[in-house]
């Protein structure tokens, strides 16, 4: 990528070192530090003892179609999926459109059988795969049907079997590529995301968008085998060949108890009193996964602390409500080791790169590449298998006034790292060449969006991390506790209560007042208040008015497939009946009326919540204290009173279940 009638070049001089990225919220919160190590001292900090292999040991070639991204390699130039439009994109080595498909509004993820010159893409909204041959143009092949919305893909290494994440369904399905069959599906677990394939092919590994685990799939015999790893260091992982507690993830079944790993942050601290929570870290927002070197795998994700220790006091205007001004959001590199015998050593890593959301591994080089959604920067690592992994460079992607928000990133055959920026739409080229300079190179737009102008600014600010405005010296970003506009499952200390981080993506129009007391008329006033509680310097109506008008632009979560349609009958007969009463406040189409009620102790009142998307929004109530739907119609969490529920049997209670999770 070099043409410069395509792209805008720059050529940034690092001779392996950091590079700042400068903009005009970044220095002023640099001017600001409000955190005692608000600001990472370096690019790419150890924490822990690596997992690594040994030093000069040889690496194992992977291809690249074991674990998916939103862009592939191929000969010649790159594959692209652009979620905005729904439109696959073949570019040539400069970054041309050489070819455009339609495949799907929302459309995920994609891999790449360079053999065959066939490509695999998740059809998000149209639950299906769209086979496409890229060998001249693109031309649609077919479609594989699968379960409901489709996110991540993998190829096993003999390019026989394709595995697919799907996120309503929350399942984890393996189809035979010849002939589209489904050969087995596995529960997964809530909010599921990438999949990867061990070079071997012995074992895949799933990350999940609000979980503090990764499930690790055995994949050796006639039927996978499933496990669970941790993402916290002081948390142990569940271990069962199928599943736990009978299936993984099952919400109506799941223990309380393991709630607060699983589900989230079940702190319930009322009156600034501390809960089990306080100064716990959750790792949330684990977008990728690749397999490194011969036995190790690398998770990018968030680390959240959502009830910091107070010390006595407590900072009302940070969520965490810590004193000791610790970081509330910090961004790690999860190493785990995949050796026999060793399934829950891990490492990590701490990195400047806010929201780390894309990866990209270079087994030729041992150079793993890692992009930060929310800071519009790339970091390089060098020896990425080794002991001795290193920074070997950083650099942004773009300035303040063409913001990229890259998604996804791959190796080019030419060894640059490319990264498809999913808010310009364009491509993002990065090369270091033998004197130690690093080369960006950015290509013009490849599509239109859907959104409206005000929606694509109101985007951009959502995820920004590193802006004063937004939050206290820019460590966390509205995308930081709503990744995708959903919820990170956590209940975050705020003014000495804990309060749920709320789903937001299709339930923001015709469900004021907002937040949990209702105390906000509309979005942009709540939008106003919620920066205030961020710490931020405050953004301006207008800025609060874009983002208001990208939340009212998303769209409502999928819903599963429903098992059983009787059930769902009788559940809603149930939902709208007086002897229950759940619709005489959950009313209308977003099923609210928007009224408030004095139902909990530790706030006075409690705004009646929407309930659509409610299979996605666990956990229930405003502290985040009833883990599952069955915990909350069980009346197990701290509200009581809600409906007339203590009547129900067995029966009815799985019948209203079933109900809810169709809102």
């Amino acid at each position: 990528m070099g043409n410069t009638k395509i792209f805008s070049a720059a050529s940034l001089l690092l001779a392996g070192l950091t590079v700042q990225i400068a903009s005009a919220d970044r220095v002023g919160a640099e001017m600001m530090v409000s955190f005692d190590d608000a600001q990472v001292s370096s690019d790419f900090t150890m924490l822990d003892s690596p997992v690594a292999g040994k030093k000069g040991e040889p690496v194992v070639a992977a291809p690249s179609h074991l674990s998916s991204s939103g862009i592939a390699a191929v000969s010649g130039g790159t594959l692209v999926i652009d979620p905005d439009s729904g439109m696959l994109l073949l570019t040539d080595s400069e970054g041309k459109a050489k070819a455009k498909l339609l495949i799907g509004a929302d459309a995920a993820q994609l891999v790449v059988d360079r053999k065959d010159q066939n490509a695999y893409v998740a059809n998000r909204s149209g639950d299906s795969i769209a086979v496409v041959s890229y060998a001249r143009g693109l031309r649609l092949l077919r479609t594989i049907k699968t379960r409901a919305e489709p996110y991540g893909l993998a190829l096993t290494p003999d390019r026989k079997t394709l595995l697919v994440t799907t996120v309503a369904d929350k399942e984890l399905s393996a189809y035979d590529v010849a002939t589209g069959n489904e050969k087995w599906s596995i529960d997964i677990g809530p909010e599921a995301r990438s999949v990867a394939i061990a070079p071997s092919g012995k074992e895949a590994m799933v990350t999940f968008l609000n979980t503090s685990a990764v499930a690790r799939v055995g994949l050796s015999g006639s039927t996978p085998s499933l496990r669970f790893a941790s993402l916290d260091r002081s948390i142990p992982a569940p271990s069962s060949s199928s599943g736990f507690f009978g299936s993984p993830f099952q919400q109506n079944a799941m223990p309380q108890g393991n709630a607060g790993f699983f589900a989230g942050s079940m702190g319930t601290s009322t009156g600034g009193a501390p809960s089990a929570d306080e100064g716990r870290r959750f790792s949330r927002a684990a977008f990728a996964v690749t397999y490194v070197g011969n036995d190790m795998a690398i998770v990018p994700h968030q680390e959240s602390i959502p009830q910091l220790a107070t010390s006595g006091g407590e900072n009302t205007g940070v969520y965490g409500g810590g004193s000791r001004f610790e970081r509330p959001i910090q961004h790690r590199l999860a190493f785990l080791s995949t050796k026999e015998g060793e399934f829950e050593k891990l490492a990590k890593a701490e990195i400047r790169l806010h929201q780390p959301r894309a990866m990209s591994y270079d087994a030729a080089r041992d150079l793993l590449y890692v992009a930060g959604y929310g800071s519009d920067s790339i970091i390089a690592l060098a020896d990425a298998s080794k002991p001795s992994i290193h920074l070997s460079f950083a650099t942004a992607l773009s300035n303040a006034a063409d913001p990229c928000g890259p998604t996804s990133l791959t190796v080019a055959d030419d060894g640059s790292v490319v990264a498809f920026c999913s808010l310009s739409r364009k491509l993002a080229s990065v090369s270091q060449s033998k004197d130690a300079q690093v080369h960006l190179a950015t290509s013009e737009a490849l599509t239109t969006s859907r959104l409206s102008l005000a929606a694509r600014r109101g985007r951009a600010l959502f995820r920004m991390g590193d802006n004063s405005q937004i939050s206290t010296s820019g460590v966390m970003a509205c995308e930081s506790c709503h990744p995708e506009g959903r919820q990170d499952g956590l209940s975050w200390r705020i003014s000495g209560m804990a309060l749920q981080t709320p789903l937001l993506a299709g339930k923001t129009v015709g469900t004021h007042p907002f937040k949990w007391d209702g105390g906000d008329k509309d979005l942009q006033t709540s939008l106003l208040h919620t920066v205030t509680r961020l710490g931020g310097s405050g953004i301006n109506e207008s800025q609060a008015k874009d983002i208001a008008t990208f939340l009212t632009e998303t769209k409502q979560v999928r819903t599963p497939t429903i098992a059983s349609k009787e059930a769902v009958q009788r559940g809603q007969q149930l939902f709208t009946s007086k002897e229950v009463g759940c619709s005489s406040c959950h009313s209308g189409a977003m099923r609210t009326n928007g009224k408030t009620y004095e139902l909990a102790e530790d706030l006075g009142k409690v705004d009646t919540p929407a309930l659509v998307g409610l299979a996605a929004s666990a956990p229930y109530y405003h502290d985040g204290s009833a883990a599952t739907l069955r915990t909350l119609l069980l009346e197990n969490g701290t509200i009581h009173g809600m409906g007339k529920l203590s009547h129900l049997n067995e029966q009815g209670v799985s019948d209203l279940i079933a109900y809810l999770e169709t809102l």
